[in-house]
């Protein structure tokens, strides 16, 4: 029989019956599904487990119809019931990759997810730097609502011995996923709070391998002049290795992703793969090092390319290829005072701790063959906190109702030509209101784009604008030319602006600022405190003496 769907499933209007195009000569069979829930009181749950063909609209042999019904009883549950592959970047500029116009760096892997895939040219996410940036895509809520927006109005991030974290009050997607089933694994940066109960696997991830925070926040063979403690490398809440030796680390998060792939090829999962790269400093192994006509940056660019072709390679090798949702992006623009060691906006405005467009657009990229066209390019906006709503929806799991989802369900702008954003507004926050600023610095309603208050990565000296600056940003991306505030055209925009600003700043609810409780040194992660008895020559914590001599580039 072997008949395999490579066409698009479209949901009928009584919501049970469904279109799939075969590529045997059967062509067009009309499959009905009937969903049968658990009655349980115990569980109270919704089963899928058990799903029965009704009908089959053409005549065949009564022995093919049996087959066909062993076959999608057997495989509705895996149809259903699809998989999800995060990918995020760390610090990439929207103008990082060769799919969104680098003359120098090569991603061939990532242009391949563009070319079978959606290239998304208006993706946004919620913050311009990590923390906040990666809380708002794991629970579907800009980061003011769950208080990680920074200790101040300039925003801000977890420090390595921070006392707070993502609030065990707010909801992941892993989380709900698991409950319904799902095996979840962070793999990874993380940076939402290293105390055990902050860490993925106490946040709904069954399984967790990476470092909690950024790399350039421990010392190790790559940043020697860093005085605080060395670089943890994690599995689930144990050090397993300290300092972290960085020049393999990469192929170690591509090989975990891909076994853990191979682990659940007969269950459903949802994979966060979060890259430390294109963070500083610019580590690489040995097969990288030195390869990239754009230096060192590039180096790093072209590893992080290929543990993704890595990752999809474990797709297809155990037949999940088309039945995979895959997304990749990046939690905030390029670091930009680092100079050739960070990134490029490309043809946007400012990058990293900015509210310009460089701070918060992104490079954004979905691929899911047979249910999103290969090669669209959409201008719609969506954002990284887009993506907690549409894949709960794509796993029919509920949504909380227990309080404000920012996140809109993105499945129109992927799986329609015609499908439209979902968004009205979008509010691009600087950091956590005080007396003398606010928090709010921009906010895009429409093609239009208001900033009142702005600084750049080179001046912190803030700029408060009265009236506000306004931009037409299909016209005008890069930021450079003003609406005037005479025009017609700019008091109609801002009567939308203004009107949407006021009904968001009255849906928010105050919240302990989890920044703010600072950082305490007794939460430092450590392999050994009292590892300088065996290694007395070595900083304490120390429990990998010869990852501080590991191989560097420089070496």
């Amino acid at each position: 029989v072997g008949a395999r769907c490579v066409g698009k499933r479209t949901v009928s209007t009584d919501g049970l019956c469904c279109r799939r195009r075969f590529s045997s000569s059967l062509n067009c069979v009309d499959i009905c599904w009937l969903e049968v829930y658990s009655t349980s009181l115990a569980t109270a749950k919704k089963t899928l487990a058990i799903k029965r063909i009704l009908h089959l609209s053409r005549k065949m042999p009564s022995s093919l119809v049996l087959v066909f019904s062993l076959l999608f009883a057997s495989s509705a549950v895996a149809a259903d019931d699809p998989n999800f592959v995060i990918l995020f970047a760390d610090d990439l500029g929207y103008g990082d990759l060769s799919v969104t116009g680098h003359p120098t760096i090569q991603t061939p892997n990532i242009d391949q997810l563009a070319a079978e895939g959606i290239l998304l040219t208006q993706c946004y996410s919620a913050f311009h730097v990590c923390s906040p940036s990666r809380a708002a895509m794991l629970t579907g809520r800009l980061p003011i609502r769950s208080g990680c927006t920074g200790s101040d109005p300039f925003g801000g991030v977890f420090q390595e011995t921070a006392v707070g974290g993502l609030p065990l009050n707010e909801t992941t997607f892993a989380e709900l996923l698991k409950k319904d089933g799902y095996a979840t694994a962070a793999v990874g940066k993380w940076h939402l709070g290293q105390r055990e109960q902050f860490l993925p696997t106490n946040r709904g991830f069954d399984e967790y391998f990476g470092i909690p925070y950024s790399d350039d926040m421990g010392a190790s063979a790559w940043t020697t002049m860093h005085k605080g403690v060395p670089l943890p490398l994690l599995h689930n809440t144990t050090v397993i290795e300290q300092p972290t030796n960085l020049g393999t680390l990469t192929q170690r998060y591509a090989d975990y992703s891909a076994d853990f792939i191979k682990r659940n090829k007969n269950n459903k999962f949802v994979l966060y793969m979060a890259f430390n790269h294109v963070h500083t400093p610019n580590f690489v192994s040995k097969k990288f090092c030195n390869t990239s006509a754009r230096g060192r940056f590039g180096d790093t660019d072209s590893e992080m390319d290929d543990a993704i072709g890595q990752i999809m390679a474990s797709l297809r090798e155990n037949g999940l290829d088309g039945n995979t949702l895959v997304f990749f992006t990046s939690d905030n623009g390029p670091w930009l005072i680092k100079k050739l060691q960070g990134g490029s906006a490309g043809p946007l405005f400012e990058g990293k701790t900015t509210t310009w467009e460089g701070g918060v657009r992104e490079p954004g990229l979905a691929r899911w063959p047979g249910r999103i066209d290969a090669g669209r390019i959409s201008p719609e906006v969506v954002t990284t906190y887009d993506i907690f709503p549409t894949i709960l929806k794509l796993a029919d799991v509920e949504l909380p109702t227990d309080r404000v989802i920012d996140g809109r369900d993105m499945s129109p702008v992927l799986f329609s030509v015609d499908g439209k954003s979902s968004h009205d507004c979008l509010y691009i926050y600087k950091g956590t209101p005080n007396a003398e600023l606010p928090g709010l610095w921009a906010v895009r309603c429409g093609t239009y784009k208001a900033h009142y208050y702005t600084n750049t990565h080179l001046n912190h000296t803030v700029v408060k604008h009265d009236p506000p600056l306004l931009f037409h940003l299909e016209r005008d991306p890069s930021e450079q030319y003003s609406l005037d505030p005479k025009s017609d055209e700019y008091t109609e925009a801002m009567m939308t602006i203004t009107a949407a600003k006021d009904k968001h700043e009255k849906s928010l609810s105050p919240v302990p600022n989890q920044m703010a409780m600072g950082a305490d040194d007794k939460y430092k992660l450590c392999c050994d405190p009292d590892s300088q008895k065996k290694y007395p020559q070595y900083p304490v914590c120390t429990c990998d003496p010869d990852n501080w001599h590991a191989w560097t580039c420089d070496a």
